[in-house]
């Protein structure tokens, strides 16, 4: 087995996220019922490939559904190929021994022989094991630049999933929820404010919430408007 520093293994459980606190909305219902059925242990979801545009919740998604399998103490490893940080495709040997792999930022990923090779064994191991493999990216299986067919053929055998970008109204919903989990209430005024004068990107808008929260706390102050304005001029 690889270093495990280098695989993230069995990444540590956040409290913060938690699939139960993804929205529940039109927009995001059957994508969590897919997701529910993923983690459910049924042999017909042991694969899973997710996609949409950035800041959609991908990375928020995919990490609770990965909490949900360290809950059940599973093993896990979780390998992102964002920003290239990996360099050798060793680090994929042998992971079929674990209960579930996640790969992030798939649109990423080196489209050189040895990985392309590396990774196709990969989920032919996982296929013939009791290994899930659960994958991310910005864009469809279709549209990765992958040169081995029968890598290509294998990713886009995988049951995909769109995450869409949620409505104005969803996403109203999703943050007076998230201040309502962190026991404060989000006034009209302050969230006008806020979808005015900031990201209306929906993790940006959720780090937003956390950061004012944070704030908050430290300031010992109300969530207003006086307290995003100065938040966001200190970044």
């Amino acid at each position: 087995m690889n270093n495990p520093k280098q695989l993230n293994l069995d990444v540590k459980l956040d409290e913060a996220i938690n699939l139960n606190n993804f929205i529940i909305c039109p927009s995001t219902e059957i994508i969590l019922k897919a997701s529910r059925d993923f983690i459910s242990g049924s042999d017909t979801t042991k694969t899973f490939f997710l996609w949409g545009k950035r800041g959609t919740g991908k990375n928020y998604l995919l990490h609770s559904i990965n909490r949900e399998f360290l809950v059940k103490k599973l093993h896990s490893a979780f390998i992102s190929f964002e920003n290239g940080l990996l360099d050798n495709p060793s680090v994929l040997e042998g992971l079929e021994e674990l209960d579930v792999i996640f790969i992030e930022s798939m649109e990423q990923f080196p489209s050189l022989k040895e990985w392309e090779l590396a990774l196709f064994n990969l989920i032919n191991a996982c296929l013939l094991k009791d290994c899930k493999i659960f994958i991310s990216s910005k864009v469809t299986a279709k549209h990765l630049e992958i040169n081995l067919v029968d890598l290509k053929s294998r990713l886009l055998a995988i049951p995909a999933f769109e995450l869409p970008e949620i409505n104005e109204d969803e996403k109203l919903k999703a943050m007076k929820e998230a201040a309502s989990r962190k026991g404060w209430e989000l006034e009209d005024n302050v969230l006008s404010y806020i979808l005015t004068h900031t990201s209306r990107n929906l993790s940006d808008l959720m780090s937003l919430m956390n950061e004012l929260d944070t704030f908050s706390l430290e300031k010992k102050r109300k969530v207003s408007i006086a307290l995003v304005r100065e938040l966001i001029s200190n970044k």
